[in-house]
């Protein structure tokens, strides 16, 4: 009725002898619909082993959604973490310790339904912190994302047999690097037709999403441009300058300031995906090596300028000759 698991390999890498048999029973349901069990779900239970996660033992839920990990360790140096699989995403449950005292624990391991379209998406919160450096633009973003609904957004192709997207991150397509504040957003990203892309599945909650990315800039003024990847409710643009009165953006100016900043935010309105948040800065730090490529492009010019006039001076001279 129940598929029995076994552990054997988890305990060997331990290498500490099983004393007491215990078990971790439970049922799968789904979230996305009252809660009813969820037949023939995939389960597999995981065992935290040298300071990570992995996969101890697998099996196939009942009719009724039914599973059973037995004769398995009870003991307290074990933390294990059941889960399931449904539609190809994984939906850990709760973290789990066995004793002598409490060798058993019944779980419940709630799975979903998916939604690929529409993009139940919206950012409730959008920060955008912009640092100007010597020849370049250090930006920080942190997005507040939440799928509201009760399904798991995993996106479409854009195209027949093309890759399906959650997100795509329209940041300048010059950046020079990005880095993600976590490790796991840094794996699932990856650069797509000029944007950084992921197909990450969004389950229903909220998540944060940090990353920072640096623009080249070798002049003193420069308009920053993004525009915004899903619905926003609140959107604000800090920027590091001691000239505020020289920084223009098409946000209205945030009632309080800081010293040594300039902040923008929207006041009370949604902005659609797409809306685009332009920036001008002015008097920017350009290093000595920019204004060297900028004087080789003029003496060049110069260069080229001057030899079509002494071409077409001599060109003149021969044909008045003739």
């Amino acid at each position: 009725m129940i598929t029995q698991f076994m552990l054997a390999a988890g305990v060997a890498l331990l290498g500490q002898p099983r004393s007491v048999a215990g078990s971790i029973s439970g049922v799968v349901v789904n979230a996305s619909q009252d809660g009813i069990p969820v037949g023939g779900a995939e389960v597999v239970l995981r065992v935290k082993l040298e300071g990570r996660f992995v996969t101890a033992a697998e099996g196939i839920a009942d009719e009724q959604g039914r599973f059973l990990f037995d004769n398995i360790p009870a003991d307290e140096a074990y933390i294990y973490q059941p889960g399931a699989n449904r539609e190809g995403i994984h939906y850990p449950g709760p973290r789990v310790r066995l004793n002598s005292r409490t060798p058993h624990a019944r779980v419940k391991l709630p799975a979903r339904d998916t939604i690929s379209h529409p993009n139940p998406l919206i950012l409730l919160r959008h920060e955008i912190t912009i640092q100007p450096e010597t020849d370049a633009l250090r930006v920080t973003e942190t997005m507040l994302i939440e799928n509201p609904g009760s399904r798991t957004y995993v996106g479409r192709p854009a195209h027949e047999g093309g890759r399906a997207a959650t997100l795509r991150l329209s940041i300048p397509s010059d950046f020079r690097r990005t880095t993600f504040d976590n490790e796991f957003y840094g794996r699932q990203f990856t650069l797509f037709d000029g944007r950084l892309v992921t197909d990450v599945p969004w389950t229903p909650g909220r998540r944060k999403l940090e990353f920072t990315y640096v623009l080249p800039n070798d002049s003193h003024d420069r308009t920053w441009q993004r525009p915004l990847d899903l619905l926003c409710d609140h959107l604000q643009l800090t920027v590091h300058t001691e000239n505020p009165d020289e920084v223009a953006c098409n946000l209205p100016r945030a009632a309080s300031q800081s010293t040594g900043t300039v902040t923008f935010e929207s006041t009370g309105e949604t902005l659609p995906a797409g809306h685009v948040v332009r920036l001008r800065l002015d008097r920017l730090p350009v290093s000595l090596a920019a204004y060297g490529r900028w004087l080789a492009v003029a003496v060049l010019v110069v260069l080229i300028s001057t030899t079509g006039w002494i071409g077409r001076s001599s060109v003149a001279r021969r044909l008045s000759a003739s």
